[in-house]
């Protein structure tokens, strides 16, 4: 298996687990059919969706509006606010959802807020394929997160996600550099781990898998991500054994029957 097999088959396994600590960001500067990202120079910041929402959607987006917004004045309803992020993510709006949380937590300013908008614009970051959209919503996840980490030097998970947005953007070598300090504050930390052991993989560098990967299943036993990632790891770096034996020890575990498929063509490979 070539190393662009690999890289697509990291991919497709992450999207069959859900487990998605590396944003999947594919840059195509000719995607003409890309939507295009919160623009806030227009008046209400958001650009108009209006043409992409199904029909039976628009009235959940008003309605949950007219509960956020009252005069043209945001209300402190939390949950309002959550309902119509949904409502956008939902049809793959996440640029708007983030908008939403961002304005919110602007007007409202507490630690939870900027950490929801961190949130869900990281989460519009991975999903993102214009390159110009990247830029910016990765730039809004670490403005949101920065305001996190002013009042908790120690959150992880934002520092984790700061460095992602690094990792795919602007600053490479300071993401990963990031990353490796997060391991050595916290050498159990699922997400970094993962994510440097994915990286490792994507560059070919399957030795430095194995040993992110192993550090992970150590402390986590039962991670189905991990331990079939370690599998890729040894049979691309030529451990055939203990490929074999990590690949059947996948096929003990919880998996979906994606994974397990997988598994089972790298041991009829091995065999």
């Amino acid at each position: 298996m070539n190393r662009n097999q690999v890289i697509l088959l990291v991919v497709a396994i992450a999207a069959v687990i859900g487990l998605f600590s590396l944003p999947r960001v594919v840059v195509d500067n000719d995607n003409e059919q890309a939507a295009e990202f919160v623009d806030e120079s227009v008046p209400g910041g958001v650009v108009d969706h209006s043409s992409e929402v199904p029909e039976e959607i628009q009235p959940k987006i008003d309605y949950w509006k007219s509960q956020l917004f009252v005069n043209g004045n945001m209300q402190p309803e939390n949950e309002s606010l959550d309902s119509l992020m949904r409502v956008f993510m939902e049809i793959n709006q996440y640029d708007s959802a983030a908008y939403y949380a961002g304005q919110f937590a602007e007007r409202f300013n507490k630690i939870e807020h900027w950490q929801k908008a961190g949130d869900v614009y990281f989460e519009a970051f991975t999903f993102a394929l214009d390159e110009q959209k990247i830029s910016l919503l990765g730039s809004k996840a670490r403005e949101a997160y920065e305001k996190v980490l002013e009042a908790q030097p120690s959150n992880l998970d934002a520092k984790h996600n700061i460095a992602m947005t690094y990792v795919a953007g602007p600053a490479p070598m300071q993401g990963i550099m990031m990353l490796r300090d997060i391991i050595k504050e916290d050498p159990k930390n699922m997400k970094a781990l993962m994510s440097m052991g994915r990286m490792s993989i994507q560059t070919g560098q399957f030795e430095n898998g194995i040993e992110r990967f192993q550090s992970l299943v150590e402390y986590y036993p039962n991670h189905i991500e991990g331990n079939f990632f370690l599998g890729v790891c040894y049979f691309e770096a030529g451990q055939m054994v203990k490929a074999k034996s990590q690949f059947e020890k996948v096929k003990t575990l919880d998996a979906n029957e994606q994974v397990l498929t997988a598994a089972d063509e790298y041991l009829e490979r091995i065999n």
